[in-house]
């Protein structure tokens, strides 16, 4: 885990610690590139810090790799309060 994926954990955490949020709200803080964002995501995701919901249905709330949803689980919430 890098320092982006640490500020990725970190923004999630600010927007919406105990519940689903998009993404795109989520990147409003980050400033990052989309399509980054979303493979970080989803590489957080197989670690298990996060967990991702997909829509097949785009929206305005919705990463151009299709993640709608994205939330901190409990690993996500331990290894943050760890590298604080």
């Amino acid at each position: 885990m890098d320092d982006l994926d640490r500020k990725i954990l970190e923004a999630i955490n600010t927007v919406s610690p105990k519940s689903f949020i998009s993404p795109v709200k989520v990147n409003d803080l980050l400033k990052m590139n989309e399509t980054e964002l979303g493979i970080r995501l989803m590489l957080l995701k197989k670690s298990g810090h996060v967990d991702v919901m997909t829509s097949e249905y785009p929206s305005s709330l919705t990463l151009p790799n299709a993640i709608s949803k994205v939330y901190l689980t409990d690993l996500g919430r331990k290894t943050l309060n760890e590298l604080r």
